[in-house]
């Protein structure tokens, strides 16, 4: 994700199936030293390159952005499936991501009803290819795998599409992704600097109470100062829709941490040079996305 710490090393308390030391809450070595981490420089860099991509496309056409968001759909879900086939369960990751596809670009067309079909799709499909290709003793491991993959990734990340048909939506997507890589960096910062109580220590020991409250002041300037700005919005509608992110972001920083320990990987991938795989770098904002879209809808804009 965004804005993590640099992993630490075995004598500051963080695993390396956590990430050791990843963090939407941000995080701090125990001991107070500063880790061995990731090449800074190439994460920025690799970073600034998503951005640039990302805005281009939001400036081009929502197809553009689909289309962009599907090849990070996809990509993700061949870590998970990867990750998964390492530990002897083989998901059926093609059924989930032909229903994807159909949650992301059917939402687009159509609104929220094709995500209901694209799981309904998803569900049938598992059941079907397991039940005609996978040994008895793997039904339950295989469908598990499938719909979690399936549920994590295309289901809420085409959350997107609802929100970029909405008028003014490239500007609503545009100010969700930056909230929430806002939030990482100011959790980044603020739980470096100040972290001293765990947040999740069985979970992911390097985060903070101290990064998580400065990720939520960092999200709520920005939304005060720039979101408020932009077109569609109002300042209690920023503010309110930093508020819903930054809880929305750590609980999938967690969530990927939780299935990484589970799995025993560090990163789910090495796609992104200085970041690791794409999971690692959308786990956040998968579920801000959703988030974003259940604020709108319950304040009715």
């Amino acid at each position: 994700m965004a804005g993590e710490p640099p992993p630490a090393s075995a004598g500051d308390g963080a695993t390396s199936a956590d990430g050791a030391g990843s963090s939407s809450a941000g995080g701090r070595a125990s001991n107070g030293r500063k880790p061995a981490g990731r090449n800074l420089p190439l994460a920025i860099a690799s970073g600034v390159l998503l951005a640039g991509i990302l805005l281009g496309s939001l400036a081009w056409d929502p197809i553009a952005v689909l289309v962009l968001v599907a090849a990070v759909i996809v990509v993700a879900m061949l870590e998970l499936d990867i990750a998964f086939r390492s530990t002897g369960v083989r998901p059926a990751t093609p059924v989930a991501a032909g229903a994807g596809l159909v949650m992301l670009f059917g939402a687009y067309a159509g609104g929220s009803a094709a995500l209901l079909l694209g799981l309904i799709l998803l569900v049938f499909g598992a059941v079907l290819w397991t039940v005609l290709g996978t040994r008895p003793e793997q039904v339950l491991a295989t469908v598990g795998a499938t719909l979690l993959i399936g549920l994590w990734v295309p289901f809420l990340a085409s959350h997107l599409a609802l929100l970029i048909a909405r008028d003014h939506g490239e500007w609503i997507v545009l100010a969700v992704i930056a909230l929430t890589v806002s939030n990482d960096i100011g959790a980044y910062g603020f739980g470096w600097a100040f972290g001293r109580h765990k947040l999740a220590p069985r979970i992911s020991p390097a985060k903070s109470w101290e990064g998580a409250a400065g990720g939520l002041a960092t999200v709520l300037v920005l939304a005060a100062l720039i979101t408020a700005q932009l077109p569609g919005f109002d300042l209690p509608t920023a503010l309110l829709l930093g508020a819903a992110v930054v809880p929305a972001a750590i609980a999938g920083d967690l969530a990927e941490s939780l299935v990484k320990r589970d799995l025993g990987v560090k990163d789910l991938g090495r796609i992104l040079p200085g970041h690791g795989g794409m999971m690692d770098r959308v786990d956040s904002i998968v579920f801000t996305l959703p988030a974003a879209h259940l604020l709108l809808v319950a304040l009715g804009v």
